[in-house]
């Protein structure tokens, strides 16, 4: 069995962490792609703004599936492994391949307006990904590799052997010559590993408000780190220690809140905003040049909301117009069979 429990009990905390998250991660994408297009200018500010949320906002979704994975999962034998990734491969195959299409229609047809690629859709697709439907692609690659621990002796060698690769990676300033896929796995599968590291553990439950207050040095960190242009090491070390900050602040906040919690309400949306944003900030661009509105504040205004607000929409129109949610959410329709 690849399912430890079916029926799993919902946890407030991983909500929590995805709603910070996709909200960096939309505001990332969105500062990135007003530069690219012109609207706003590349300063220091927000340089550091890139380099820092670059350094923990990805990781924290990484640690979120990593912590689910172990805790709720029991893969350790082929048959378990072959259900996990025929599951997987729909889960995230399906919108990855669906949205990555739509953005390259859209850039095929805006042109500089939606920032467009140079590699060809085959390219894109099976090679060299497209944000932000790389950590789809890299995702399913750590599910491919990765076991649960099955011990502790197990799951202290996965948590040395990642951050081994991360080390290497870092301190030899990263493999041009590998392929993406053994590139961006060996970047990010400390993150998974060390959600799976938290579960094995039961690390979150000695998480306080005082590892927020610790975890909150990644700031003066960060600031350093820019300052005086330090390498990828260190800024693994802001992301460490801002995914720690993070994670005891959500931690800590989630202890005796009920299911109906704030966070739990928009966090259903997290999916969506995460694989339409950058499709819906781009399309309200286009229109926006097109009837010939330039104004910097206009368009960072109005395409700002249009990135959160649009999919939230659009995923409504999906759930009324079933199965149209098929696209964001497969295993609605397509569970995979234990034994087919």
């Amino acid at each position: 069995m690849a399912e430890k429990d079916s029926r799993r009990q919902h946890e407030l905390w991983p909500d929590t962490v995805k709603v910070i998250a996709c909200i960096l991660v939309v505001l990332g994408h969105f500062t990135q792609s007003m530069v690219k297009s012109g609207f706003i200018t590349a300063s220091a500010p927000y340089e550091w703004f890139q380099l820092t949320v670059y350094s923990f906002h990805v990781p924290l979704f990484f640690i979120c599936s990593g912590y689910l994975y172990q805790k709720y999962s029991h893969v350790n034998s082929v048959n378990a492994w072959w259900f996990n990734i025929r599951k997987k491969a729909v889960s995230l195959g399906v919108p990855y391949f669906v949205f990555t299409l739509l953005t390259l229609v859209m850039k095929a047809f805006a042109g500089n307006l939606a920032n467009s690629a140079e590699l060809g859709p085959l390219q894109t697709l099976l090679f060299h990904p497209a944000s932000p439907y790389w950590f789809l692609y890299t995702l399913f690659f750590v599910f491919l590799f990765t076991p649960t621990a099955w011990s502790s002796l197990a799951m202290v060698a996965m948590l040395v052997f990642s951050f081994s690769l991360k080390l290497i990676h870092a301190i030899g300033g990263g493999w041009p010559s590998m392929p993406y896929v053994v590139d961006s796995v060996s970047i990010n599968l400390i993150w998974f590993v060390a959600g799976m590291t938290i579960a094995f553990y039961e690390l979150d439950k000695q998480l306080t408000f005082g590892g927020a207050l610790v975890g909150a040095a990644f700031l003066p960190m960060s600031f350093f780190a820019y300052l005086f242009k330090l390498g990828s090491l260190a800024w693994f070390f802001v992301g460490l220690f801002a995914c720690g900050c993070i994670l005891s602040a959500c931690v800590t906040w989630s202890r005796g809140r009920s299911e109906s919690d704030v966070f739990t309400a928009i966090a259903k949306w997290t999916m969506p905003v995460f694989l339409m944003h950058t499709i819906f900030a781009a399309g309200i661009r286009i229109v926006l040049v097109k009837i010939g509105v330039t104004t910097p504040t206009v368009h960072v205004v109005v395409g700002l909301a249009t990135g959160f607000v649009g999919p939230v929409f659009a995923m409504l129109a999906m759930e009324r117009l079933r199965p149209l949610d098929f696209l964001v959410y497969p295993t609605r329709y397509v569970k995979p069979g234990r034994n087919g």
